[in-house]
């Protein structure tokens, strides 16, 4: 049963799919995790904190023994931006994401400036795609753009014997995700 599994950032040890909403928007929303521990205190930016599985599984985040999550930041918004997060799922109620898409976005003159793009349900960890964020940079806000970096955002996709649909599901969420967050308001 490989339904719900991740098909991005997966590994011959791990295709375990990150289960979290919040990390996801954090991701987008370029969100700083303080932590203190034996080492001290750091500050880790959200993007550096999950780990992919490669040979080591058991290991999700960048987390000692011992540390403590204390909190979490996040920068203060860039004038013009908006934001969503859109999440498909089997129920209404209680269930995880099959696709999900976070969004930042600054457009100006009908182009987009500034694009920060995160998925979930699809990744052994939340899923900042820089791809995406490059393919969307400088261009006009319209369905051909979104399409070419929904594109992007899931090129190394790595679908199982179950899961093949996810591809389709997560690019349709994401080009969603985006018409919405770069409507007039």
């Amino acid at each position: 049963m490989n339904r719900g599994l991740a098909i991005l950032g997966t590994s011959e040890h791990c295709i375990a799919t990150n289960p979290s909403d919040m990390n996801v928007a954090m991701v987008a929303l370029e969100a700083t995790v303080h932590v203190r521990g034996a080492q001290g205190e750091r500050s880790i930016p959200i993007a550096d904190f999950h780990l992919l599985p490669g040979n080591t599984p058991q290991r999700e985040t960048v987390l000692e023994p011992g540390d403590l999550i204390t909190h979490v930041t996040l920068p203060p918004p860039v004038p013009g931006n908006r934001s969503l997060y859109l999440k498909l799922r089997d129920r209404a109620s209680y269930e995880f994401a099959l696709a999900s898409a976070a969004v930042v976005i600054t457009a100006a003159n009908e182009k987009i400036a500034r694009a920060r793009i995160a998925l979930g349900g699809v990744g052994t960890k939340p899923w900042r795609s820089t791809e995406a964020e490059a393919e969307l940079t400088d261009q006009p806000a319209n369905e051909a753009t979104f399409r070419k970096a929904a594109d992007a955002a899931l090129r190394g996709a790595k679908p199982q014997s179950q899961n093949a649909f996810k591809v389709e599901l997560a690019k349709r969420c994401l080009v969603h995700a985006l018409k919405l967050a770069t409507q007039p308001a």
